[in-house]
């Protein structure tokens, strides 16, 4: 009989095969909204294990930080992952939006955190340095939970106005100028943002800057502002916002050509027939003008003429650094929502006069329960 240590010796001489290691490459940008590389952006690659019914486990497969280019490159395990299981590319940097998306991408796009005090800064600046720090801001993602940036522009219009205005032919950010020249609400300006905007796209969300537009389109003067108006009524962007806006519009404007419009939108948008209805009433009724030489009278106006629901009030006026442009909030309670329509007016010999409304904030309100805490009965 041979000794068991032959067959010990002989089983340590055997080759040793390696694990299996199915090695999967990485390689991709991470980049700002202008398209300037992010340099020491993370890229985390991993899945989420889902090991019971309510655990889960985060499965790190590579960490990765961006060069000076903005490139991101690694290798990871791709035999570790379960097949049922996605891939999450989770991006972050200090001063950055960080977020989390499915997948992997060929490139990451970051935005930059802003706040009261860059709107002030780039308020100070002149010319050329102001437009590019404002394009830098409004490329980025702003903390609106104190002050908001439409607010803090208004506030000081006559200083971003012209930078705003350079803007507005801009690719990246043209829209979001075009925005924020619409709520100050100076007719030229909205003249100019009109003659400048971008044909309707096909993608959700893509055409939502022009709500903003159509709803300072008070003064319509030229047949390209009538047609623009005429496009979002009609629902030619694809925009419940955006047609919705061109009828309160049309309707405050309450001129023949206004109603006349509306009457053709009531045909080709069968969706807001009965909103349109409404719209065309009001002008058929004769409306008071909503311009008044007291800025809490002329906002009561709007407030009641474009009434949703139940009209709650007016919050006090804010008034602009030169004091001859004002905002009013007017709040309404509309079944489980609570709404903030947010209307510009400007002094015009001496009145104030409308110009523009749109919806700022919308909430879903808790309601109390009858019984005041304490249980039903039945």
């Amino acid at each position: 009989m041979q000794p068991k240590c032959i067959y010990v010796l002989a089983l340590l001489l055997l080759p040793v095969q390696p694990a299996t290691v199915s090695a999967a490459d990485v390689s991709a940008k991470v980049i700002d909204r202008l398209g300037h590389p992010v340099i020491n952006a993370v890229v985390d690659i991993h899945w989420l294990n889902s090991v019971l019914e309510n655990d889960v486990l985060r499965v790190g497969l590579v960490k990765l930080v961006s060069d000076r280019n903005g490139i991101v490159k690694g290798t990871y395990d791709e035999a570790s992952i379960s097949s049922y299981e996605d891939i999450l590319a989770e991006v972050s940097k200090d001063g950055y939006s960080g977020y989390s998306t499915p997948g992997l991408r060929p490139e990451y796009v970051m935005r930059r955190k802003f706040g009261a005090a860059d709107v002030r800064r780039i308020a100070a600046l002149d010319g050329k340095a102001q437009v590019n720090e404002l394009r830098e801001l409004l490329a980025g993602d702003f903390d609106d939970s104190g002050e908001g940036l439409n607010e803090l522009v208004f506030v000081q219009e006559h200083r971003f106005r012209p930078a705003l205005r350079a803007l507005v032919p801009d690719a990246k950010v043209g829209t979001d100028a075009c925005q924020l020249l619409a709520f100050i609400g100076v007719p030229e300006d909205v003249r100019f943002v009109v003659d400048n905007v971008p044909s309707p796209k096909g993608e959700l969300f893509d055409n939502r800057w022009a709500y903003g537009v159509v709803c300072a389109l008070l003064e319509p003067s030229t047949e390209k502002e009538w047609a623009f108006l005429r496009s979002c009524a009609l629902n030619e962007y694809d925009d419940r916002w955006v047609d919705a806006g061109a009828i309160i519009t049309l309707k405050l404007i309450a001129s023949p050509r206004s109603q006349q419009i509306l009457r053709e939108a009531k045909k080709a948008n069968n969706y807001r027939k009965d909103y349109i209805e409404k719209a065309i009433r009001y002008i058929e009724s004769a409306p008071p003008s909503l311009s008044d030489e007291d800025i809490i009278a002329a906002a009561k106006k709007v407030a009641q003429a474009i009434k949703i629901g139940n009209w709650v009030g007016n919050k006090k006026s804010r008034f602009s650094e030169k004091g001859d442009k004002a905002l009013v909030e007017c709040e309404f309670s509309a079944g489980d929502d609570f709404l903030i329509h947010t209307a510009t007016f400007h002094k015009v010999d001496g009145s104030w006069k409308l110009r523009g409304v749109r919806e700022t904030f919308q909430a879903l309100v808790v309601k109390r329960p009858e019984t005041e805490g304490r249980p039903n009965e039945k």
